[in-house]
């Protein structure tokens, strides 16, 4: 990933979409917004208790930065879920001028083909995860918690890229963003359980420590898209650990709940 300074904020790109020239993204990080402690600065979270004021002028200053209309602005509320929304244009509820709010509620995963609809999830540890078809320019952004991960949210995300739009996985770009790495991700044996279960490859996914067991959730969503048929060469990890880095990141795990939220924006470009 490379990382730049616009406008004073720091954001992240994934450097295998950085050269298609129809989409747009990017992955905001907690510095350069007007909120204050614990949510210091660029907390994007509508589910924070950061003021809206704050939280609607972080969006306005990335809307500035990324070069995208607030009003094409598409997001859900998310619920840890392996749910999936398809956006055919932009809704009349997100046409809202100065103010922000979720467009959808209940899906973790968003996908369109449809020109000047920008969709963001919110992270503060979960997987945000970028899915890009330059062939048929469809496009899926998708929140993969643990849960949501464990239920195979890539690989189902994948499946209708396929089904739906006709997409060959050979010809999908993906990026993997910063998340709580295996460093800092320890669970309990029956949640090591459920990816355990989940592949045949749990070995690349599953740390045992005397402490108890830890999870690599950027490995787990990779190896549902090779899975699934996307090419390795075509997938960016970032290897990037929000607890590690919540002098950058924002991470719900490292800051016991009290912490904002990133995100990625994404879109296509007419």
């Amino acid at each position: 990933m490379n990382s730049s300074n616009i406008n004073g904020l720091k954001l992240f790109f994934f450097e295998n979409l950085s050269s298609c020239n129809c989409l747009f993204h990017g992955i905001s990080t907690r510095v350069g917004g007007v909120s204050t402690y614990p949510f210091k600065s660029l907390n994007i979270g509508l589910n924070t208790d950061d003021t809206y004021e704050n939280v609607m002028s972080n969006h306005l200053a990335l809307s500035n930065a990324l070069e995208f209309d607030l009003n094409s602005l598409v997001s859900s509320v998310q619920i840890h879920s392996s749910r999936i929304k398809t956006v055919n244009s932009i809704p009349e509820e997100s046409k809202t001028g100065s103010v922000i709010k979720y467009t959808f509620d209940g899906y973790d995963a968003l996908i369109t083909a449809c020109p000047d609809v920008t969709i963001v999830i919110r992270v503060a540890d979960c997987v945000p995860i970028i899915l890009f078809d330059p062939v048929t320019t469809v496009m899926a952004v998708i929140h993969a918690g643990w849960k949501g991960t464990a239920e195979g949210i890539t690989s189902k995300t994948i499946d209708v890229l396929i089904n739906q739009y006709s997409c060959l996985a050979g010809n999908i770009k993906a990026g993997i963003g910063p998340s709580i790495g295996p460093c800092c991700f320890r669970v309990r044996e029956n949640v090591a359980d459920r990816f355990r279960s989940q592949t045949c490859k749990s070995e690349s996914l599953i740390i045992i420590k005397k402490s108890g067991f830890s999870v690599n959730l950027q490995e787990a969503n990779k190896v549902q898209m090779t899975m699934r048929g996307v090419r390795a060469d075509n997938i960016e990890v970032s290897h990037i650990c929000t607890s590690c880095n919540s002098h950058l990141f924002f991470s719900h795990r490292r800051e016991s709940g009290k912490t904002g939220r990133f995100g990625l924006f994404a879109g296509l470009r007419a």
